[in-house]
C-alpha cells in the first residue's frame, strides 16, 4: 500500500472507528458515509479505502468465515 497523507488525523481516525463499528452492525449506509469521510480527510480514493478494508479482512482470515460460513 502506498504512503498517503492524512489531512485531518482526528477526523480520519474517528471515521475509521465508526466505519468498523458500522461493518460490525452490518449498516452499509453508515459504512459508506464513513468511507467518504475518510476520503475527504486523506489523500486516499474510495477505491483505496475499500481495498484496505478488503486486505484487512483477508489478512485476518475473515474471508474464510465469509466464504465457508453462513453465506449460501
Amino acid at each position: 500500500m502506498k504512503e498517503v497523507r492524512i489531512y485531518d488525523q482526528e477526523k480520519y481516525d474517528w471515521a475509521l472507528d465508526s466505519a468498523l463499528d458500522a461493518l460490525y452492525r452490518e449498516d452499509k449506509n453508515t459504512f459508506m458515509k464513513r468511507v467518504t469521510d475518510m476520503e475527504l480527510s486523506s489523500e486516499m480514493t474510495e477505491q483505496d479505502i475499500l481495498y484496505m478494508f478488503a486486505q484487512s479482512a483477508y489478512k485476518t482470515s475473515l474471508t474464510s468465515s465469509f466464504i465457508y460460513g453462513g453465506h449460501k
